[in-house]
């Protein structure tokens, strides 16, 4: 806020590292310039939240901001809101880090290798694997991330947690997706962008996966919800996804799981329920049925779809 209180200037997040007992917040002098601000700056509502959890650390109604002066940029015209101004100033050496492009398919929580056998309908694809884990949002972006560092851009196509894990990745941290050229930098089946009812119950977990990951905060409903608050639109606008469920006869009791279809509402694909697994801001790039979350169930895994990894392949940013 600025001109005492009285002009709002802009949303302000990111991701800090502690050092000598301070964190850094930056802001691009020309949003400023645009709310034409002049003096008695503040932040409000100021939040420090543990990266793996959402949990706040510390918080303040307000805290003003002591400057002698202006930054220069804070007097100069703006034409229009540019990467520079959402994001700051791209790393030295970005450009030119890592060698070629590449698809990189990303599989979720928990997961065995569900795109193994979906190589051949990919071109230029590499599988991100860090198998049978469970993993924080923030942990499972920065895997993606170093993963990514040998090519100087990806595209990400994923499954389940992926695809918050690579929209975590592009919004908090520098990679290989921000070289990316192509239709559909980021594209994603079966992720529960709104969390699931699954994600804080062991029994039923065990069940799906066949393996004792253990739960997940971020996945829970009220844990995406926290998660998304910090998501821009301008993220959310680089991210395609897709929701399946079950073939759904009317003459009999259908489901993907029978475990799981005592806790999600339908239509759901035996891990995400197709209302949560809605990206407000992003591409719906529809709804499938006859295809559930993984193998084992009712339907087929919804990886193995040929039509839409066609499709996925074809539109994909590398």
């Amino acid at each position: 806020w600025a001109n005492n209180g009285r002009q709002p200037v802009s949303w302000v997040a990111g991701m800090s590292e502690l050092s000598g007992g301070k964190l850094t917040l930056g802001l691009d002098a020309h949003w400023l310039a645009l709310a034409n601000a002049n003096a008695g700056l503040e932040l409000r509502n100021l939040r420090i939240e543990d990266p793996d959890h959402f949990i706040t650390i510390a918080k303040a109604s307000s805290l003003k901001l002591s400057l002698d002066r202006l930054p220069r940029a804070a007097t100069e015209a703006v034409i229009g809101i540019d990467e520079q101004m959402r994001v700051g100033p791209r790393p030295a050496g970005l450009q030119t880090e890592g060698t070629g492009t590449r698809l990189l398919l990303v599989h979720g929580y928990c997961s065995g290798n569900v795109w193994g056998s979906q190589t051949g309908r990919f071109t230029n694809e590499s599988v991100f694997q860090d198998l049978n884990k469970n993993r924080s949002h923030d942990d499972f972006a920065r895997r993606i991330r170093d993963f990514g560092a040998t090519w100087n851009s990806f595209g990400v196509v994923a499954h389940s947690q992926g695809g918050a894990a690579a929209t975590h990745l592009y919004t908090y941290y520098w990679s290989g997706l921000d070289n990316a050229t192509g239709n559909r930098l980021i594209q994603s089946v079966g992720t529960p962008y709104q969390g699931t009812a699954l994600a804080g119950n062991l029994a039923v977990l065990g069940q799906v996966f066949g393996v004792g990951c253990g739960t997940n905060s971020n996945l829970t409903y009220s844990g995406a919800s926290s998660w998304l608050s910090g998501i821009p639109s301008w993220a959310r606008a680089k991210v395609h996804y897709y929701t399946t469920s079950f073939n759904d006869r009317w003459w009999a009791y259908d489901y993907c799981h029978i475990a799981t279809d005592l806790l999600l509402n339908d239509p759901d694909d035996g891990t995400t329920e197709r209302a949560y697994g809605q990206l407000s801001g992003a591409v719906n790039r529809g709804h499938k049925t006859g295809w559930c979350h993984t193998s084992g169930m009712r339907d087929p895994a919804q990886t193995t779809d040929a039509s839409r990894n066609n499709d996925m392949n074809n539109n994909a940013a590398r």
